[in-house]
């Protein structure tokens, strides 16, 4: 059954993406940067070929923690409060023919915690070093962030 469900995700993908090419919609959606130490969690999903993060469609009425919280559940199991997790950072650009709004926030782990994935819409997830991930093919604001996040996190560094 998983495989079918991910050929419609592809399809749901593209229809969207003639959606937006046509309408030029603003969005605005949230996506969040999982650390331990210098990794950070890397997914990927069924409907696209670069790497991401954990995140998505921010809801009406929703703040970014919550949207974080929401989509850190439905992609990969974790539970997490949304006071856990802080905003860091804000990408505004044009995006796969839409005027994206993307915000970013941050949650910090000590040890890699279970990770529960559905294998249809995420397909894979992995807590991949930094400097080995932004050699791989990124989401461009998730490239954006992650180079952000190493000059952030060096000037923290003694």
């Amino acid at each position: 059954m998983d495989p079918f469900v991910r050929v419609a995700y592809r399809g749901a993908y593209n229809l969207a993406l003639v959606w937006w090419f046509v309408r030029r919609p603003t969005t605005e959606g949230t996506l969040v940067g999982v650390w331990r130490g210098r990794e950070v969690l890397l997914l990927q999903n069924s409907y696209r070929r670069d790497f991401s993060l954990p995140g998505g469609g921010q809801n009406p009425g929703e703040s970014p923690a919550e949207t974080g919280s929401r989509e850190l559940r439905e992609e990969v199991g974790l539970h997490v409060p949304p006071e856990r997790l802080r905003p860091v950072f804000v990408s505004q650009n044009r995006y796969v023919y839409k005027h994206d709004t993307c915000r970013f926030v941050e949650l910090e782990v000590e040890t890699e915690p279970l990770l529960v994935l559905d294998h249809r819409e995420v397909v894979w997830a992995r807590f991949i070093d930094v400097d080995t991930a932004l050699r791989l093919p990124l989401v461009r604001v998730v490239r954006e962030y992650l180079e952000d996040a190493v000059r952030r996190r060096q000037s923290v560094t003694p």
